[in-house]
């Protein structure tokens, strides 16, 4: 996560809402989102275009507002964060969401802030923190529970692979945050963002075409619903969003901006439930519980740091 710094001025209470709302809704409602597109279009290809073509957007956007091309370096950066973290998180998330409820997969989403915390400890060579450990393994544990919930129209328990794929994906990001403080990268925002959601959908479609997940999409099964559901994973989550995301940490404490990792879960979870008649099971509540006790916990630990 970025420790942009806080702006002395206070920012107007109204924009301050809108931004905490859209960061909290707009990305918590993402997972279903993915559900449903997934169901119709090959993951890692619908990846792809979301990544590809939010970046130009963006790209094109940060252009007109006066933003510095970026230089050779800034571009070879990208690449490496666009594969590392936006293909290695994203690519497992949306192939997960095909065989685990979104609101699972929002959970164990939620567990970023977790590695992030763990990974910056073990860069400043500190002893590690009780409450780092106890974060980590509430979280850990809430993984543990969730991977005991029946799977869907399967009275079993769901797949591990799936989990795996999931808590994979979350390494990446978390990695990838940390080691993006190294990396050469545009002064802007918006266009470093950009140019990393370029090469990461870049990335996602060479890998579609590789391994014949692009040959398997049948446009014959897009419908207005696939169709709203990838216009606002484009629109909603990764440009709005992402906006607000960036604007408040530039005006508000990083930890309460990282508030999001404690919303985010419930939103998906509640969406997923009455609107993509996911079950509500015991297994997801508790685990749930869980997680969220480890992310606030390491978010505390943060908070008392600064």
């Amino acid at each position: 996560m970025s420790t942009a710094p806080v702006s002395l001025a206070p920012p107007p209470r109204g924009l301050r809402i809108v931004s905490y709302g859209a960061i909290y809704l707009l990305w918590g409602a993402s997972f279903l989102a993915i559900r449903v597109v997934v169901a119709s279009v090959p993951p890692l290809l619908a990846a792809g275009f979301r990544f590809l073509l939010a970046g130009v957007v963006l790209f094109v956007w940060g252009r007109l507002r006066g933003a510095a091309f970026p230089n050779l370096q800034q571009w070879r950066s990208a690449v490496l964060l666009g594969v590392g973290m936006f293909a290695l998180d994203y690519g497992p998330l949306f192939w997960a969401e095909q065989r685990v409820a979104s609101g699972i997969a929002a959970i164990v989403a939620a567990l970023i802030p977790v590695w992030v915390a763990g990974f910056e400890w073990t860069r400043a060579a500190r002893a590690i923190s009780s409450r780092l450990v106890l974060g980590t393994a509430c979280g850990l544990a809430g993984v543990v529970v969730l991977s005991l919930t029946p799977a869907r129209g399967n009275p079993r328990h769901i797949e591990w692979l799936p989990l795996a794929a999931l808590l994979l994906g979350t390494f990446a990001w978390a990695f990838g945050t940390i080691w993006s403080q190294r990396l050469p990268l545009p002064a802007s925002k918006p266009m470093s963002a950009s140019i990393q959601m370029m090469m990461g959908g870049v990335a996602l479609t060479i890998v579609s075409l590789c391994v014949g997940d692009m040959r398997s999409f049948q446009p014959s099964h897009v419908d207005g619903t696939v169709v709203f559901s990838m216009v606002y994973l484009i629109l909603g989550a990764s440009i709005l969003a992402f906006t607000a995301y960036v604007w408040l940490l530039g005006h508000e404490p990083p930890t309460r901006v990282a508030s999001y990792a404690y919303v985010n879960p419930v939103i998906a979870v509640l969406l997923g439930w009455s609107l993509g008649r996911e079950r509500l099971s015991i297994e997801v509540i508790l685990g749930m519980m869980l997680v969220l006790a480890g992310v606030i916990a390491v978010l505390g630990e943060s908070k008392a740091a600064q």
